[in-house]
């Protein structure tokens, strides 16, 4: 009764449009208000135990080196890069729009972000070279969710957190995610320029390959020095989100000196409004995931799935059915911390590697960020283009498709995810 209490009384403050980290802590303290043996000092000592995390410092530096990356030219350069490789293909400006979604994804590990930053460059330019404006900007919204696949995944750092794995394997095993999600949305890509080739320009010599790599050598780095240090050993991810802030600022000002020193205290500060509510919705999303732990949720969870699924494919099926309906209604960050202590110990249950479950769940809530109605990158896409949602929707079914299809890879084949870790 107090486990339906708590996600009953959380998803009525939903309903009543109370924000979500508000919603979550009150939700947290129901159980021990109506008499369960959970002491509300206990939601308190979780919250501040939750933010009191040093890998959780990632979150907000990878967000703050990203923003920086935007307005200091370096994603800019990234898709100049993309384009100068890609744009002699049929529909190379769209498949260098992919690729440029994969490469932002490196250094920012946010989905939303990386839709804002490819997507001011992008879609004006695909519009202008005969692409239709809702295939670019469709294009952009699913391409973004790489922007969460690709490592470094802010969304890793936070399931690692929960589920007390390795964040350094959890990135390994989004490289083979994100490059098969990437190649079918390439392929996409591929077959809609060569079907309308006759109406497109291509972009492959606007700027020369040369002149490409040399423009672009510093913004190219900087996911070599942020991944490398993180699979050498080198640093740690959050040492490595660090050290993305201080390399993108450094190249920013000092380099493509497209940043002044007052600028990047703007971009910072901007950031931070961003990155609060982030923050509190992961200290009461710990909080509420504990407080269901200690009231049974996961056995109680375990025994009914136990009843209705035999086998782990099943299992997975059904788990992949309810994140992609979570991921649709909620934010993915509280999602992951409030699902995990109740999803992991029934997979664990079946024999399904946690790093491989971690990766399941990422790619799940990426898609909601282009389903309705929480979709943060359809929302973004909206003030960029100003295309209305409805507009939008009716041009994400095939790469929707193709999302899922990735997903059902990774999901049934877990050798995609799982072998870079294996090998190091």
């Amino acid at each position: 009764m107090y486990p339906a209490l708590a996600l009953g009384s959380f998803l009525v403050l939903l309903f009543l449009t109370i924000p979500i980290a508000i919603s979550i802590g009150l939700a947290a303290f129901v159980p021990g208000w109506l008499g369960a043996p959970v002491n509300p000092s206990q939601v308190i000592r979780t919250i501040v135990t939750a933010l009191d995390s040093f890998p959780l410092l990632a979150v907000p530096l990878f967000m703050v080196a990203g923003d920086i990356m935007t307005a200091g030219g370096l994603a800019r350069r990234l898709f100049n890069f993309a384009d100068a490789i890609l744009g002699r293909l049929n529909g190379g400006l769209a498949i260098s729009t992919v690729a440029a979604c994969m490469l932002f994804g490196a250094i920012s590990g946010s989905s939303p972000a990386t839709v804002a930053a490819i997507g001011a460059m992008a879609i004006p330019l695909l519009t202008t070279n005969g692409y239709d404006k809702r295939f670019a900007t469709v294009l952009v919204v699913t391409s973004g969710t790489l922007g969460v696949i690709v490592p470094p995944s802010i969304p890793m750092i936070i399931y690692g957190m929960a589920a007390n794995v390795s964040v350094s394997e959890l990135f390994l095993a989004g490289i083979g995610p994100a490059l098969v999600i990437g190649g079918l949305l390439m392929a996409y890509a591929f077959w809609y320029g060569t079907r309308n080739k006759h109406k497109i320009r291509t972009t492959a010599g606007d700027i020369p390959f040369f002149q490409a790599i040399r423009s672009s050598f510093w913004a190219l780095l900087a996911p070599v020095v942020v991944l490398g240090g993180i699979y050498s050993g080198i640093f740690t991810p959050t040492e490595a989100a660090a050290i993305a802030v201080a390399y993108s600022a450094f190249v920013s000002i000092f380099v493509f000196r497209e940043l002044t020193f007052p600028e990047l205290i703007r971009v910072v500060g901007r950031t931070a409004l961003t990155i609060a509510p982030i923050l509190i919705i992961t200290g009461t999303g710990a909080a509420l995931g504990r407080v269901l732990n200690l009231l049974g949720v996961p056995t109680m969870l375990g025994s009914f799935v136990s009843d209705i699924v035999s086998e782990p494919l099943m299992l997975l099926l059904l788990v992949n059915a309810i994140l992609l309906l979570v991921g649709m209604v909620m934010e993915t960050l509280a999602a992951i911390i409030v699902l995990t202590p109740i999803l992991l110990p029934v997979m664990l249950m079946f024999g399904v590697d946690p790093i491989h479950f971690g990766i399941i769940m990422t790619i799940n809530l990426a898609i909601g960020f282009v389903t309705p109605p929480v979709g943060a990158n359809i929302f973004i896409a909206t003030q960029l283009t100003k295309l209305g949602l409805i507009e939008i929707c009716k041009g994400l079914p095939i790469p929707l498709t193709l999302l899922i299809l990735g997903l059902a890879i990774v999901t049934y084949i877990p050798a995609v995810a799982l072998w870079l870790p294996a090998v190091f």
